[in-house]
């Protein structure tokens, strides 16, 4: 049995070359969607880094297999690994994505990479993205546009 609060990490891959990445973890995630939309300089990890130049951002599945960077999963046999060591990482990114796009819709910036993920309860985290009131707004404007 996977422990619950184990420390998620992600991988920002801002270049081609095995060494153009960077593992950042959960709590720097909002700051690394925010530089890769925007095309702003951000400080991730020790590495400064060009948002523009960010290609992906990923769960770093390494971190918890013990695999080399170069090495991609290839098969069967290791995503079965993958599912066994790793925590449950789906939806993490989308969620992150989302209070991010809260954030820059009701102009609050500045809590940016402010929020606990990493300690946060479940039912904190399930709730983050129902605050998004906004968006919900601009959704039942667009959609009352379109009826008439």
């Amino acid at each position: 049995m996977k422990p619950k609060n184990i420390k998620k990490w992600f991988k920002v891959k801002y270049g081609y070359s095995v060494s153009d990445q960077v593992s950042i973890p959960e709590n720097e995630l909002d700051k690394a969607i925010y530089a890769q939309r925007e095309g702003i300089v951000v400080q991730l990890g020790n590495t400064t880094i060009q948002g523009r130049s960010i290609i992906s951002i990923t769960p770093h599945y390494h971190k918890y297999t013990g695999w080399y960077d170069w090495y991609e999963p290839r098969d069967g046999d290791d995503w079965k690994q993958i599912e066994r060591d790793c925590p449950d990482l789906s939806g993490v990114i989308e969620e992150h994505k989302n209070y991010v796009t809260m954030l820059t819709g009701t102009k609050q910036i500045k809590l940016l990479g402010k929020r606990d993920w990493e300690n946060e309860t479940a039912p904190e985290k399930i709730e983050a993205p129902k605050e998004n009131s906004f968006l919900e707004e601009e959704k039942k404007k667009l959609s009352d546009k379109f009826k008439k």
